[in-house]
């Protein structure tokens, strides 16, 4: 299977979605049998969970072709809640471990680049119980 057929394989659809922002993110896995993949991409657009959101990542590594053959890692987790930071922007931290390829996988633990924050009322929706002032 081509890489590209792998990628629209896994693309994942939110229950509930906003297309207001996404987050940038990059990042290089742990080392693992004497090599190592990137992690780039876009996450989902938020996902509101509770009182803040969270992001969707699904994509595949960057290749490695050092010490044997030519492979990549598929990388499926979900953001945590929005991290504030100064300037009215937010982060999310993303980690877990990358699915199995070829005997190995690699673990890596980033945070996204920064957005603006949402307006209250983005979390006007049917599963939120925040007071919104």
């Amino acid at each position: 299977m081509s890489e590209e057929n792998q990628r629209q394989n896994y693309y994942v659809v939110p229950a509930y979605e906003s297309t207001d922002h996404n987050h940038a993110f990059i990042t290089i896995a742990d080392a693992a049998r004497n090599h190592q993949h990137g992690i780039l991409g876009t996450t989902s657009p938020a996902i509101y969970s509770g009182c803040s959101h969270i992001h969707s990542i699904c994509v595949l590594t960057t290749s490695d072709p050092k010490d044997g053959p030519i492979h990549w890692h598929v990388v499926d987790v979900v953001t945590g809640p929005a991290i504030e930071v100064k300037g009215d922007e937010h982060t999310h931290q993303f980690y877990g471990e990358t699915k199995i390829t070829l005997e190995h996988a690699h673990r890596f633990n980033s945070t996204t680049v920064t957005a603006p924050d949402q307006e209250k009322n983005d979390h006007n929706h049917k599963d939120c119980k925040c007071k919104n002032g």
